[in-house]
């Protein structure tokens, strides 16, 4: 896209129709990912049902979680106003006031407390402040008590984000006493509860088995319009078609390595994944612990049948066909998963595995549609790191189609005679200590045989697979053919141009940090350097997402000489997050109003790929309004343990399910020239407690099968222009800092063609990653540019310095980051 020139947004405040329009869809599309989990029949509501209406969340609907992700959006739709709206009669408002009261007392006592634990000028002992005053989130006291009423409506609210874990303590995991309280006086004084989760991850739920809650509906942090959403889906103006991405366990003890997660041993040096590949419904399989809702599960106001109708294979790839058939009284759509149960022999498999899915369109009753689930037998591959390449086993593959993993029925066998190898790829982020992992025991494997011996029916297809498992191996396992970095600019450049070209824009010399360092599209997270202007390179602009694009709301011009009135860099990240604005006398005002669409929890919950296409699509328009270049997003790290931070953010517990919903949303970012995305954060970014500092100690097959997967079906399938690297390290070594992750696996094994960049302030802080070492790894970026970090990559060129840094390296970083900003802009 043509970068704009002169300051962006518009001098009117007044709702464009492109906001009109985007909150639109992302209502739609919120709608789609609220998942119903229990209903006795007292959903959908009819139109004027009086309620009675209270907890945090009522009116204090939370729109997405804290950091990078949270959008400086115009107002929140509460659950409040979107009931209101959809003419369902809410009777309590008294106790609604009360809470808006006790509310703003508490936010004012939150503002104070973060203001005095921050140290002026040190943006990590403002975020560490943060971190430790939650956002306040108060319960109210008693419960309305309405004659005229039936039906309560309880809404319970969580915030997390970026910086820390969450804990397994009451008000977060865990209901508070004052919630448990009053959710067990308002089953007492209404026949009919329902209960409303408007969280970012997953809480306990152990409240179901006390209370006789009458629906339990997850709302999930749904975007700006998740007050609508939520209406849409309870009036029945919008049928529930939501599927859960993670799973749910009875209680937090379930989940694999729950007491040894980040906080939870003392110990945030080293995160030892012992669960290998057992990771979430694979954890849940294995162990034989029946989880309170499974990966999957979901509802409707309506029925279907699913049947298989066929499995047929044509140049390699293999597709299954289930009719799903609408039995209710209620137009709906379905969603269909494949799984595979993959042979044991050379190595233990996981019981089940998700190999694709579909959904369907609005089916109304009696009417049927016919899903076509396609993939190629790399679905079900396995890394054998002895060899040191991806394998098929000999014997049955048995596929199942349904609804979650705990409700299936068997579709046909794929069957492979002798086992099938790729070719032999490079070792990547080798362990350098021995980790055991779990493994399920002689009586779990006996009883799985058992299961699935009941699974199995004849009569049922079984097709060979052997010579398109060898095909697809192979090709999946050759050198990716590119192109030798190239740009004919790239011999004209000084070193210090160079230097300067991939390290971002420092701020006047000065410490740059998230959503300050942007300096032409004020709150944007970062720009590309200016001193290749002369040139004819534009300075590019990047911002944060994931749920939105994050720009300043608001910022001022002063008319006398035309220049942006920065003032003081703390004191405008402040308003942002207390949600002041300044205003200063004479100046003119500039509007940037981006929608805040569902968080990645939401969107992934859809299950549904045109519509994440489409919401892909709001977010380029977006960037093309604003002059913004780069989305920070999508992020797609493994819902590894329900405690982590950023899981509002993050899709699933599954790599493909991840996968392919950031490969959707890619594609319809990038659809609109000149927009591209940045898959993040590459990898293992699964804690955020001392993000910086743990070093995620995880075996290669584990690495390559779970935490790797997903961003590499996005990469093969979508092509993303950008990834960027995480914090952390992997066995000893920051990511960033890794040739295995940013060379050898991204472009050598998967084709990678666009750029790496670092996380913000990765380098040379607290024990960081070095900037010389990102180039020489195949990090293209260190952002968002610091001069330490110029200095550094100059002198290990030069060698005068402790580090040495090859030439060749350093042009190759460049030409990559110069060929993609000539596609981008010019």
């Amino acid at each position: 896209m043509k970068l704009k020139e002169g300051f962006s947004g518009t001098l009117s405040p007044e709702v464009t129709k492109r906001e009109t329009e985007h909150r639109a869809i992302a209502r739609r599309i919120a709608g789609e990912g609220i998942v119903l989990l229990s209903n006795d029949g007292v959903l959908p509501l009819s139109a004027g049902t009086r309620i009675a209406l209270c907890g945090a969340g009522a009116r204090h609907t939370i729109p997405g979680g804290t950091g990078s992700g949270e959008v400086n959006c115009r107002p929140v739709v509460s659950v409040y106003q979107g009931l209101k709206d959809a003419g369902i009669d809410i009777a309590d408002i008294a106790w609604l006031d009360a809470l808006d009261e006790a509310y703003e007392k508490q936010r004012a006592e939150w503002i104070k407390a973060v203001q005095a634990e921050r140290t002026p000028g040190d943006f990590d002992s403002f975020w560490k402040a943060l971190a430790a005053h939650p956002r306040p989130n108060p319960a109210g006291s008693g419960i309305p008590l309405e004659k005229d009423t039936e039906v309560a409506v309880y809404v319970i609210s969580r915030i997390a984000g970026e910086g820390a874990d969450r804990h397994p303590v009451k008000g977060d995991y865990l209901l508070s006493d004052t919630e448990e309280e009053q959710l067990k006086q308002l089953c007492e004084a209404y026949k009919k509860v329902i209960v409303i989760l408007n969280v970012g991850g997953v809480i306990d739920l152990g409240f179901m088995d006390r209370c006789p809650v009458s629906a339990l509906v997850l709302m999930s942090q749904a975007g700006m319009d998740g007050g609508n959403a939520l209406a849409d889906v309870l009036t029945g103006k919008v049928n529930p078609s939501g599927r859960l991405s993670e799973t749910w366990a009875m209680r937090y003890e379930d989940y694999p390595c729950a007491m040894e997660f980040s906080h939870m041993n003392g110990n945030l040096l080293e995160e030892k994944y012992r669960e290998g590949i057992r990771v979430g419904y694979r954890w849940f399989d294995a162990s034989g612990i029946k989880p309170r809702y499974p990966y999957g599960f979901g509802l409707s106001y309506t029925a279907f049948e699913r049947k298989g109708e066929g499995l047929e294979e044509k140049d390699g790839r293999f597709t299954a066909r289930i009719r799903v058939a609408n039995t209710g009284a209620r137009a709906g759509r379905d969603t269909v998963l494949l799984f595979a149960a993959c042979p044991e022999g050379l190595r233990k498999k996981e019981r089940k595995r998700l190999i694709g899915y579909a959904k369907t369109p609005l089916v109304a009753p009696g009417e049927s549609a016919l899903l076509e689930i396609s993939f190629t037998p790399v679905e079900l591959a396995s890394w054998h790191a002895g060899k040191s390449t991806w394998f098929l086993d000999q014997g049955s593959y048995y596929l199942f189609f349904g609804t979650d993993t705990e409700h299936f029925e068997h579709l046909g066998t794929l069957a492979v005679k002798d086992a099938v190898f790729g070719r032999r790829l490079h070792r990547i982020c080798p362990l350098h200590d021995a980790l055991p992992e779990y493994t399920p025991g002689a009586e779990a494997d006996s009883r799985w045989a058992e299961q699935l011996k009941s699974l199995l029916r004849d009569g049922l297809p079984c097709l060979p697979m052997d010579d398109a498992a060898a095909k697809a191996l192979d090709a999946h396992t050759a050198p990716a053919e590119l192109p030798a970095p190239a740009d004919p600019l790239v011999e004209k450049l000084t070193l210090s141009e160079k230097a300067c070209l991939v390290c971002g824009r420092p701020r006047d010399g000065a410490f740059s940090f998230v959503g300050d360092a942007g300096q032409t599209v004020p709150g944007a997270a970062a720009e590309s350097t200016p001193v290749l202007k002369k040139y004819g390179i534009p300075t590019t602009i990047l911002a944060d997402g994931p749920a939105g694009i994050r720009i300043e709301r608001r910022y001022e011009v002063n008319p006398a000489d035309n220049t942006l009135c920065q003032g003081d860099r703390f004191e405008s990240m402040e308003s942002r997050i207390f949600g002041t604005e300044i205003r200063r006398e004479g100046m003119t005002a500039y509007y940037q109003f981006c929608t805040a669409i569902p968080t990645g929890m939401c969107l992934a919950q859809t299950f549904d790929v045109s519509a994440l296409e489409e919401i892909g699509g709001v977010i380029a328009r977006e960037m093309e309004e604003f002059g913004v270049t780069w989305w920070l997003a999508p992020g797609m790290n493994i819902k590894r343990n329900p405690l982590c931070g950023r899981n509002f953010e993050y899709y699933s517990e599954d790599p493909l399910h991840a996968g392919k919903t950031a490969a959707a949303i890619t594609r319809g970012v990038q659809a609109v020239p000149g927009a591209a995305v940045t898959i993040k954060h590459f990898a293992c970014n699964n804690q955020e407690d001392n993000r910086r500092g743990v070093s995620a100690v995880v075996s290669e097959r584990a690495l390559r099968e779970i935490y790797l997967r997903g961003f590499e079906i996005a990469v093969r399938e979508a092509q993303p222009h950008a990834i960027m690297t995480s914090y952390n390290k992997i066995n000893g070594e920051h990511t960033a800092n890794s040739r295995d992750l940013c060379t050898v696996a991204a472009r050598q094994e998967w084709g990678f063609r666009g750029v790496i960049m670092t996380d913000w302030t990765t380098t040379n802080f607290e024990g960081g990653s070095s900037a010389a070492k990102c180039i020489a790894a195949g990090n293209d970026w260190v952002m968002p540019g610091l001069e330490h970090d110029i200095q550094e990559i100059m002198e290990a060129v030069e060698e005068t310095n402790d580090q040495s840094l090859d030439l060749r390296d350093l042009d190759a970083s460049c030409a990559r980051l110069l060929s993609l900003i000539r596609k981008l802009c010019l």
